[in-house]
């Protein structure tokens, strides 16, 4: 065969085999247009063409979704975690839905989640995300991003679920979310949203769920809600809605939501009787109004309609009258919270049928009579119960031995009276147990089976007339106790040695008690401890340099005992814990440790009323947070050390009753927030610094019983300081008011030169003519007197023309006021000096 014919026969059978293929679709096409009926048929061709239409586009769509997350994560400026940097690849061949966070269809494979939670990304939302056409889910909440959202994002159609919650999105919410015709949940929460609640989010049939607690909005809550016919949950609380033009009362449209389970509109400013138009939702679960501004009283009948109700939180307002005796009626109820408001009257005995109740919190109110005596008995699941700060009247506490699922039991500041039962020691999961300031006894075996209760963490006892002794902790204790307080309940005795066993403490109050006998020096084995109360009692001995070596230590309050001997040099030691060291009215002696200097984060110091003596020194000023400094009241002497003007922060000084001399320092004018000085009674010298006028926030100050001199300051807060500040001082002088002498006018009056020498040319010839009449008078006289006469006169006109006198017979100008000021003395002192002495020396010629 010919060689160029073979190309042409390659071409007719490829030909023949494309006729053949062809004749074979025709015959199937031919069945299926006869065996298809014919309303089906085209749907078919529809969903044919549609199948190789989406394989047509199958990879521009696919570089669409990839071009949206890279560019989300090229706007992300931080990634902590390096999650998206090292998973998110902008490779072709990366396949996206591999990707963190990132979900896909099964069939299209088109992103339809996007969820990076708690992942720390910071950055913003670039407007390619509005891309993602079939997302659903979209969830970027605990992170950073920032800014406004773009309004690309309300093209996407498709979302039931956006969670941006816990970031710091700004700016007003953008009403077109009113376009996610599907969306069933939207999450906002703590974030800088402002601005009003847009209406058109109301106008979403599908939502269930509103979350946009924690932001800046204002304005009132839109009667639009009652649109929201499908949804179960509304969370605005916390917000800055303010009742300045609207009434925050919840619209009367809300009442119609009958699928709603959970309303939250706490810590707003919703007032009046706000929670009337939800009282009639029976489907209502849980209703959270606490920390508004709502007044009125509760309706008696309000559990006929809330059937389904099972928490309560009604706290901190400023609801009145009883609390409803039919709250027996919430069979459901599990959580009653109305402390903080103004009810009056008995607590209704109806709670002790509530047997689904865990948590009664009615402290803060006044609350009076006793508690019903059954409170503890049919409640076996409560957990939380608390009346604190009411007016129960005395008696017993109830029997709480059947609640064994209580954990917190708070009863404080009433009137309770009798023993402390031991019953509670049988409450295996307390761990809050509160029943300070009431009239309770308690024998220390009761007191010691307390600490044997595995889960208390907080006891608080104090302010009872407990007349016991602190027992001992004998045995290896496990409790997890963390706050101890017994003060001001009259405990006597010593500290036990063993109280060091309690290893977990964190705070421990003992003050103002009657306790003796040594600190013990086994409190070094309470690592834990940040604050140490045992002030106002009677302890003795020196005190322990074991306290050293509580690292934690943040207060020290030893003062108002019988401690003696030198403050530990060691207590430098906690300069970095230590804030508040209160050592006053005790027996200290010696110096002050230099050491004690180097606590420069201290805030409050307090030595007052020791007999510490020595110098203060300029170490002082190391305190640079000190807040408040006293140290009356001791022996200390020498000067006041400058460098306490560098205590900026300082409010209050005392460094009365002690031995301090020298002058006030002129760096006070620096202590700008001083409030409070005292430094009476002390050798103070010198005069009162006009400086001091800056210190514009003193209002105490008590300069009395020194040795201060000179003018008091007029301006700042000396105008408001009264004659108490200054007593005895001598040499201070003033306005009237301050009861010191007036200062004298120290203007100095101008010599009239030219008057000067006039005044002196006519006195002088007056002068030497009654000295010659005088002369021929006495020349009358026996001659054998004449000599000594004359001799008397020339000493008798010498002493009457000395220079004093010829000066004060010149109208007072004495030659110190002729001297002049601003350049005049340099002009007229030497002539009038001259003209003095010849006046002088002619006269006594003449006389001789």
């Amino acid at each position: 065969m010919d060689t160029t014919r073979r190309p042409l026969i390659a071409h007719l059978q490829v030909a023949t085999g494309l006729v053949r293929q062809l004749q074979v679709v025709a015959l199937n096409l031919s069945y299926i247009a006869v065996t298809i009926p014919p309303l089906t048929y085209p749907r078919y061709q529809q969903k044919m063409n549609g199948v190789f239409g989406a394989l047509a586009i199958a990879h521009t769509n696919f570089s669409t979704d990839q071009s949206a997350l890279l560019a989300l994560k090229a706007h992300i400026t931080s990634d902590p975690q390096n999650i998206l940097t090292a998973n998110w690849s902008s490779a072709s061949n990366s396949n996206i839905c591999n990707w963190v966070g990132v979900t896909c269809g099964a069939g299209h494979h088109r992103v339809t989640a996007l969820n990076l939670p708690y992942m720390g990304l910071a950055g913003v939302i670039p407007p390619h995300l509005g891309n993602l056409s079939f997302l659903v889910e979209l969830g970027l909440q605990n992170n950073s991003f920032h800014g406004p959202l773009p309004q690309e994002l309300s093209r996407l159609r498709r979302l039931k679920v956006i969670n941006f919650g816990n970031n710091s999105f700004m700016g007003t919410i953008p009403s077109w979310f009113g376009s996610f015709a599907k969306l069933q949940t939207i999450k906002l929460y703590d974030n800088d949203f402002s601005g009003f609640i847009p209406t058109a989010i109301f106008n979403l049939s599908a939502l269930e769920n509103i979350y946009l607690m924690g932001n800046q909005l204002s304005g009132s809550v839109p009667r639009e809600i009652g649109n929201l016919t499908m949804v179960k949950g509304i969370y605005l609380d916390d917000n800055k809605f303010e009742g300045i033009l609207y009434d925050l009362e919840l619209p009367n449209e809300i009442g119609s939501l009958g699928q709603l389970e959970e309303l939250f509109v706490q810590d707003n400013a919703l007032k009046g009787s706000a929670f009337v138009p939800v009282l009639n939702i029976s489907s209502l679960t849980t209703l959270s109004l606490s920390g508004n501004n709502m007044s009125g009283s509760l309706p008696n009948n309000m559990c006929e309609h809330l059937s389904s109700i099972q928490r309560f939180y009604l706290n901190q307002n400023q609801l009145d009258g009883l609390i409803p005796s039919k709250l027996w009626q919430c069979k459901e109820l599990r959580v009653l919270a109305v402390g903080s408001n103004n009810f009056r009257g008995s607590m209704p005995k109806s709670l002790g049928n509530l047997t689904y109740l865990t948590e009664i919190f009615l402290r803060f109110n006044n609350l009076t009579g006793g508690l019903p005596a059954i409170i503890g008995l049919n409640v076996p699941n409560l957990e939380f119960f608390s009346v604190s700060s009411n007016n129960l009247a005395a008696g017993p506490l109830p029997n709480f031995s059947n609640a064994s699922k209580l954990r917190v039991l708070a009863m404080d500041t009433n009137s309770f009276t009798g023993f402390l039962p031991s019953t509670l020691c049988s409450l295996k999961n307390l761990e809050i147990l509160f029943l300070f300031w009431n009239h309770l006894t308690i024998d220390a075996s009761t007191l010691s089976c307390l600490f044997n209760l595995r889960n208390l963490t907080k006891l608080d006892l104090g302010g009872n007339p407990l007349n016991t002794t602190i027992p001992d902790f004998r045995g290896n204790l496990t409790t997890p106790l963390t706050y101890f307080d017994l003060s001001i309940s009259n405990i006597r005795g010593n500290i036990p040695v063993d109280i060091a066993n309690l290893s977990s403490l964190i705070e421990l109050h003992l003050e103002i008690n009657q306790l003796s006998g040594a600190i013990p020096t086994s409190i070094q084995r309470l690592k834990n401890l940040q604050g140490l109360f045992l002030y106002d009692n009677k302890l003795q001995g020196n005190i322990p340099y074991e306290l050293c070596q509580l690292n934690n230590l943040a207060e020290l309050g030893l003062g108002h005992n019988r401690l003696s001997g030198s403050i530990p040099s060691c207590l430098g030691a906690l300069a970095v814990a230590l804030r508040n060291l209160s050592l006053q009215s005790n027996f200290l002696t010696s110096k002050i440790p230099s050491s004690l200097w180097e606590l420069k984060y201290v805030l409050h110091l307090n030595l007052s009323s020791n007999s510490l003596v020595g110098p203060l020194s300029e170490d002082i000023g190391k305190l640079k947070d000190v807040v408040d400094i006293d140290l009356s009241n001791n022996h200390f002497s020498g000067n006041i050390p400058g460098s306490i003007g560098g205590l900026q922060n300082m409010i209050n000084l005392s460094l009365a009753n002690n031995y301090l001399q020298g002058p006030i320092p002129t760096s006070f004018k620096t202590l700008l927030s001083l409030e409070f000085l005292d430094l009476s009674n002390n050798n103070l010298s010198g005069v009162i610094p006009k400086s001091l006028e800056a210190l514009l926030y003193l209002k105490h100050l008590n300069l009395s019983f020194n040795k201060l001199q000179g003018e008091i300051p007029t301006g700042g807060p000396f105008e408001n300081f009264s004659a108490d500040s200054f007593v005895s001082n001598g040499a201070l002088c003033g306005a009237s008011r301050l009861h010191v002498p007036l200062c004298k006018n120290r203007t100095k009056v101008k010599p009239n030169w030219r008057k000067a020498k006039y005044i002196i040319s006519g006195v002088i010839p007056v002068i030497l003519l009654a000295a010659a009449a005088l002369i021929m008078i006495l020349c009358n006289k026996r001659n054998v007197e004449v000599v000594r006469e004359t001799a008397s006169l020339h000493q008798v006109l010498w002493r009457r023309v000395s220079r004093l006198e010829l000066v004060n017979a010149t109208n007072g100008f004495h030659e110190s006021n002729l001297l002049g000021t601003r350049g005049f003395g340099s002009v007229y002192r030497g002539t009038l000096s001259y003209e003095i002495d010849i006046a002088v020396k002619v006269f006594n010629l003449q006389a001789m």
